[in-house]
């Protein structure tokens, strides 16, 4: 591989490690993940109503909320997690398999989960997890810099074994 070639290849491979990026998932109980429905679904779903019931002002804010606005849920863990259109949201099964779902537009207003835009339908009693993956910058930042690091020594020790040309 010609050195021009192998430099690119390198600085793709850096890009697409960077572009990845490291996250962290946040495990939410049921009745926080059910903030992150749809507004036609959060007016539907008597369970999210029945926890709002002494506090009305809360869910109001829930249905009128914009594209824009930030949904802050609670982890299991107790953390505040903020998710917006961008966050990444999974379900996982019993069976362990993870199913993604877009932000703010899916349903668990009846005994299923629904999502239209991913062609998702799940009996809610077949999910066992409710996850929130977050970007980590800083773990994203480390990787980033090492990934950088060794392809600059890779390309190093190539250009010092290569020797030098002779012209005949």
């Amino acid at each position: 591989m010609t050195r021009p070639t192998f430099a690119a290849t390198a600085l793709l491979l850096c890009l697409t490690t960077a572009a990845s990026g490291c996250y962290n998932t946040f495990v939410v109980p049921q009745d926080e993940f059910r903030k992150l429905q749809s507004a036609t679904a959060l007016s539907e779903d008597g369970q999210l109503q029945e926890k709002y019931k002494d506090n009305p002002d809360d869910f109001g804010k829930l249905l009128n909320r914009s594209e824009a606005d930030v949904v802050v849920v609670q982890s299991a863990k107790n953390q505040q997690v903020g998710v917006g259109r961008d966050t990444r949201l999974y379900v996982r099964t019993d069976g362990g398999r993870r199913y993604q779902l877009t932000p703010f537009n899916f349903s668990m207003a009846s005994s299923q989960l629904v999502a239209s835009d991913r062609d998702t339908l799940l009996p809610l009693s077949t999910l066992k997890a409710y996850e929130v993956d977050l970007l980590s910058t800083g773990k994203t930042v480390v990787m980033v810099a090492v990934a950088i690091a060794g392809a600059g020594a890779f390309i190093g020790a190539i250009i010092k074994s290569s020797g030098s040309e002779s012209l005949k």
